[in-house]
Parts: structure tokens; sequence; C-alpha cells
């Protein structure tokens, strides 16, 4: 037989076990549940985008023709710029960031939609994520530019580039 006080002890050990092992599920599914939303959060935005010349690589052209959704990074090629008359279909191609000197790799690319604002300045470098067809063209759903790195003065880039100037 028993002491009294014993079975007391037996429930209240039995109690704190049941509490553990709520606390111990209960942490267990807020972890899963944070790591659920880092993943959804942070699994999209990772996305590594390649430079005009890697994505011209016969083996990533190769891998990227199946449709998937890619990100392609480069500079406007100046002239190279095309909308048709009432159209908000853009037709370009861009170059690596170096600028389009001779034997630099060059990709065209389309997009429908509005441009964002910096899309023509020289100095920003333009992301396109979309697919590539087998017409030998990117069809960007997307364009982000990056903010320009060298910010310079309206005067010294009139200077600089005699084409945007008044005439003498």
């Amino acid at each position: 037989m028993e002491a009294p006080g014993a079975e007391a002890q037996n429930a209240e050990i039995s109690e704190n076990r049941s509490h553990r092992t709520r606390f111990i599920i209960i942490a267990a599914v807020v972890a899963l549940a944070l790591a659920a939303m880092i993943w959804a959060a942070f699994g999209e935005n990772t996305r590594y985008f390649l430079t005009v010349s890697e994505f011209n690589g016969k083996q990533a052209v190769q891998e990227i023709e199946s449709g998937q959704m890619v990100r392609v990074s480069g500079k406007l090629v100046e002239g190279t710029f095309d909308r048709p008359d009432k159209s908000t279909v853009s037709h370009f191609q861009l170059t690596d960031k170096e600028g389009a000197s001779s034997g630099s790799a060059l990709l065209l690319a389309t997009y429908n939609g509005v441009l964002p604002d910096l899309f023509f300045n020289p100095h920003s470098e333009i992301i396109l994520e979309g697919s590539y067809s087998g017409d030998g063209v990117f069809h960007a759903s997307e364009i982000l530019v990056k903010c320009p790195s060298k910010y310079r003065d309206l005067e010294d880039q009139l200077e600089d580039e005699p084409q945007y100037g008044t005439s003498t």
C-alpha cells in the first residue's frame, strides 16, 4: 500500500510531463511555421541573375530553353530601342555592364508594359526577368532597374556627352 502523499506526487509528476510534452509540441510547430514563412519569403528572391555573356553561353541557353524563369543583367545598347506606334511592346538589346564594345555579347529582348523611369539612363543596370524562347528573343515579364552608382551633375553630363547639349 502506498503512502497517501505518494499518489499525489505521482499525479504531479505525470502532470508536469504532460505540460512539458505540450510545450515541446507547440515549440516544434511554431519553429516549423517560422521556417516555412522564411522559406516562402526569401526563396523566390534569392534567384541568381546571369550577365549577358553568361546567358549567351551555350550550356546556359540549353538549360534555359525549357521556359524556366531566369534573370539577366546588362546595360541598354544605345540606339537599339524600338517601340511600334501606339504599342506597349518594346524591342531592345542588352549588353554586359562594360558596354557595347567590339566582341561583347548582345541579347535581343522584348517587353510588354510600361518601362521604369531610369531605363534609358546610360549608367543604370537593367535586370530582365522572364523566359527565353526558341526564336532567339528573351521575353521579359518584369524589368528591374538598379539605380546608377554614378550620379553626375547635369552640366558635367552635357560637357561629356555633347549630343545632349545645345549646338554651338
